[in-house]
């Protein structure tokens, strides 16, 4: 792999200076490197269309048009989601996505934005390091981060890695988006809002009570959810629904700390070892009874298969074994702070009687591509029905030990936000699931009986970089456009000023572990020409940038 803190000087004597001839490969991403002294190509901003998030395309056209005054040719790209979630994190076949990455309840712990996203061994199919992004520094800090269990120690730990990854700008952090929710005050009440999903959250699904109607909540979303497999649940909106039919050992609560759920109780014997309890008397939607068994074979099962977005941490597992009626006892092979936070609080649990013969006798090679069309859970709401594209309906397990308040929940695609918030302010449903349009919020906010606000979030816009493609490989170029993109502009003009300047990949919002040192870079094209030009790079008489000659 391409390592990030080689300079330009170094890769043009590595590759004996003809560059145009030689080749880097990584996952569905080959490519020539350029000749020295060309004109840098034309590339795309990949994003998702406007009818998932109206944001992102219009960042992306602010964005192309910014570089443009570096002489830079660059057009925004909107495509399907799924699309962009298959060219991005499977095929690694992209120049540059803008994306939201998201403040799920997971993503608190740091360790995700700094050990999944930054570190080398996450560049793989599923990973979060689709950036193909390497630095032997930064692999080594967010590991010992990992790895550090004293508290006060992780968090300096945490700290210096901040800085370097913000230096080496694999990604920049455009804006810290607050979580824009609605529902309707006359429909339902008890919402519980908790950092990075505002009122979208897990404990508003299992709290909220309908004032008047059938006892449904009426969920609004602007497009549709592709699969409903836990196993191979990879982004935010996968895991929004599958929270509510599948549980886990442990769940993210509103405070932002973990909180016992499958598991009643816990005792951490040593930094490797971790003994669970698991609650009596559960049973899965099909009547089944829940035991440890179920939870062993969870564990082994999505390791085996490797579960894409728990595979790397999977892989720190040595051994899970049943200990009398109902103990679990989890063995890693070293000690891995965020446990509790990132692997325990969010693997869902799966019923080894349906899934032990997954794929052998279902239509698949790959467990990760059953479609699992009727699910079955040991979660507080129970699948109804399915009709893909349209709508999602699940009603209340009143045999969970911690019921829904509410009959169930029902999930209608209304093909944009626009048709969502129009749906709001008519009375149609009651709540959007996931962020809404800044304007459309304030609008909402306007409507009698409805509250929509933003909500402290530790997610973040940002503009992700190919890192194996040239110019893009270069750390002073990637620096250098920081300061091209006008973050205040964006912020204001798109985002409704419901955003902060992004910085570093830690959040403010997440007070505890964000390094309030890192700051963004000043939007002046003049900065980012000076750096370019002492790197090496020209411009011809037309004002196209070119490749160090």
């Amino acid at each position: 792999m391409f390592n990030n803190q080689m300079g330009r000087r170094e890769f043009l004597k590595l590759s004996g200076g003809a560059i145009g001839a030689s080749m880097l490969a990584g996952p569905g991403a080959l490519f020539a490197a350029p000749a020295p002294g060309s004109k840098i190509d034309p590339m795309k901003i990949m994003t998702a269309t406007a009818t998932f998030d109206p944001v992102r395309p219009e960042v992306a056209r602010v964005c192309a048009e910014a570089f443009k005054g570096i002489g830079w040719d660059v057009a925004a790209n909107p495509i399907d989601y799924n699309q962009n979630v298959q060219k991005v994190i499977m095929e690694h076949d992209y120049d540059m996505w803008f994306v939201m990455l998201s403040g799920a309840s997971l993503r608190i712990d740091p360790n995700v934005f700094l050990y999944q996203v930054h570190h080398s061994s996450q560049f793989r199919k599923g990973g979060y390091n689709w950036e193909g992004f390497s630095d032997p520094k930064i692999d080594e800090l967010v590991v010992a981060q990992q790895k550090e269990m004293d508290v006060k120690k992780r968090q300096q730990i945490v700290n210096e890695a901040q800085v370097l990854c913000h230096e080496a700008q694999s990604n920049n952090v455009i804006a810290y988006m607050q979580m824009t929710s609605a529902y309707r005050s006359d429909r339902i009440k008890n919402v519980v809002p908790m950092l990075g999903e505002g009122t979208g959250s897990f404990w508003t699904d299992i709290n909220m009570e309908v004032v008047k109607g059938d006892g449904y909540v009426r969920t609004a979303r602007p497009s549709p959810l592709k699969k409903l497999n836990p196993v191979a649940a990879k982004d935010t909106t996968e895991f929004m629904e599958l929270r509510m039919i599948y549980d886990t050992l442990f769940r993210i609560g509103p405070d932002g700390s973990p909180k016992p759920w499958a598991a009643e109780s816990y005792k951490m014997v040593d930094p490797t070892t971790i003994d669970l309890t698991i609650r009596k008397n559960m049973k899965w939607h099909d009547g089944e009874p829940f035991t440890a068994e179920d939870v062993k074979f969870t564990f082994d099962y999505s390791k085996k298969w490797k579960a894409p977005f728990f595979n790397s941490i999977l892989q720190k597992v040595d051994s899970v074994e049943v200990v009398g009626k109902n103990g679990v006892r989890i063995k890693l092979k070293e000690s891995y702070a965020p446990l509790i936070s990132n692997l325990l609080g969010g693997l869902f649990l799966i019923p080894k009687h349906i899934w032990k013969d997954i794929p052998e006798k279902a239509d698949v090679e790959d467990p990760l591509n059953f479609p699992n069309e009727t699910p079955i859970g040991s979660g507080p709401f129970k699948f109804d029905y399915w009709d893909r594209g349209r709508e999602l309906k699940v009603s209340a397990f009143k045999h969970h030990f911690n019921p829904p308040k509410c009959a169930g929940i029902i999930g209608t695609v209304y093909g944009s936000h626009d048709a969502v918030a129009a749906a709001i302010e008519k009375g149609e449903c009651d709540r959007n699931r996931y962020i809404l349009k800044p304007s459309l919020l304030l609008d909402l906010a306007k409507v009698k009986d409805v509250v929509a606000k933003g909500y402290p979030n530790h997610g973040f816009y940002t503009l992700t970089y190919n890192c194996l493609r040239a110019p893009l490989n270069d750390p002073e170029f990637r620096r250098a456009i920081a300061h091209v993109i006008p973050k205040e502009l964006i912020i204001e003009a798109i985002l409704s000023g419901l955003a902060d300047v992004g910085g570093s990949v830690i959040a403010p919002a997440n007070k505890f572990w964000h390094n309030p040192a890192v700051k963004s870079y000043p939007n002046d094209i003049g900065i980012a020409k000076n750096i370019l030009a002492k790197a090496g790079y020209t411009w011809d008489k037309k004002g196209k940038l070119h490749y160090p000659g």
